[in-house]
């Protein structure tokens, strides 16, 4: 026999394994979530306080955000959308087709926002071809009223009675409210 096939190789140390660098990473992740979570409902603690009497109420940032809801429902706008210029445009009221044929001013959605323009769309209108103009400000209920009422007689505009077949709704609304 071989001298070298004869010598006992001595045992390895067992070698700690080695911690995965991603459940390190998920772990630390965890530990992240968890603590927010706990900040979140500790934070949601703070919605009541006592007056200079002791009686409970509602506390001044919660009383501020309700002021600002208010507010905005009682300054609404219902507004219209039309095409920006000649072309197609995708319409969810046309049946079988998926687009439209719209001329510059037409009518492609109704809607109402609390928001405004930049608050509802940003810069999206632009970059989909279309003009966002107020139709009426008020409450929400009023400019609510008045998008229903837009919407419904939609099929009597000159624009849509041309068509053939005309349609239920304007193009870019997805149901009548």
């Amino acid at each position: 026999m071989n001298a070298v096939s004869n010598r006992i190789k001595p045992k390895e140390e067992p070698q700690a394994p080695k911690p995965n660098k991603v459940f390190i990473r998920f772990l630390f992740l965890c530990a992240i979530l968890v603590i927010l979570a706990i900040y979140a409902q500790t934070e949601d603690l703070d919605f009541l306080s006592y007056d200079a009497e002791g009686k409970v109420e509602i506390s001044p940032q919660r009383q501020e955000l309700l002021e600002r809801r208010l507010k905005r429902l009682r300054s609404s706008e219902q507004y219209v959308l039309r095409a920006d210029r000649d072309g197609y445009y995708p319409c969810y009221s046309c049946g079988s087709d998926t687009l439209i044929f719209l001329y510059t001013g037409e009518v492609w959605k109704y809607g109402v926002t609390m928001r405004g323009e930049k608050g509802r769309y940003g810069a999206q209108v632009r970059k989909k071809r279309l003009i966002y103009q107020v139709q009426f400000r008020g409450t929400i209920y009023a400019c609510l009223k008045a998008e229903a009422l837009k919407i419904f007689k939609y099929p009597l505009l000159p624009e849509n009675m041309k068509r053939t077949p005309s349609i239920i709704r304007p193009p870019g609304n997805k149901a009548d409210l």
